[in-house]
């Protein structure tokens, strides 16, 4: 299975950065974030699938020049399982992701940074019902997104969406 994950980190969600970011090569930004994951459907012929549910997640940034920072990054979301093809006592799936990214962007005289994602991790996938193995597997991931470092502090407002891509296993 493929599958994306769109965070929209909570709308405008406010990340924690160290001042000023965006200019200073070497600078730490701590992050976090929150938002909507939209798993694609049709995991199987019989057209079963993930819910869409809420993601919280983190990462530590370090940024290297103007244009690029390295990321790692680790978020969690808890979905349910929906169809038929599988009988389950517990339908949850417990997932965590983890990457390592490049993001590169250009800063613009206004003060905003749209930027892209590439990198690589892993997923590990629980299903919380007793009759299925929990299982890791590689992870791409892509993604692109807008900042704003608000002046004379240590927030920016973030705006990202970001894909997932990996084999969703035995399950479908």
């Amino acid at each position: 299975m493929y599958r994306f994950r769109w965070a929209a980190l909570a709308g405008l969600t406010l990340g924690i950065f160290s001042p000023p970011l965006e200019a200073q090569s070497g600078a730490l930004a701590l992050f976090g974030y929150g938002g909507r994951d939209l798993p694609l459907s049709n995991l199987d012929e019989a057209g079963d699938h993930l819910r869409a549910s809420w993601m919280v997640g983190g990462g530590l940034a370090v940024q290297l020049s103007t244009n690029f920072a390295l990321r790692g990054s680790f978020a969690m979301v808890e979905s349910d399982w929906e169809g038929t093809a599988l009988e389950l006592s517990d339908s949850t799936f417990k997932r965590t992701f983890v990457s390592f990214d490049l993001q590169a962007g250009a800063p613009l005289a206004s003060g905003f940074v749209p930027y892209f994602i590439a990198g690589a991790g892993w997923v590990n996938v629980d299903p919380q019902d007793t009759g299925l193995a929990q299982f890791t597997k590689f992870a791409g991931r892509f993604g692109t997104g807008v900042n704003y470092v608000i002046d004379n502090s240590f927030l920016a407002l973030i705006l990202e969406l970001d894909t997932w891509i990996y084999h969703f296993g035995e399950l479908g």
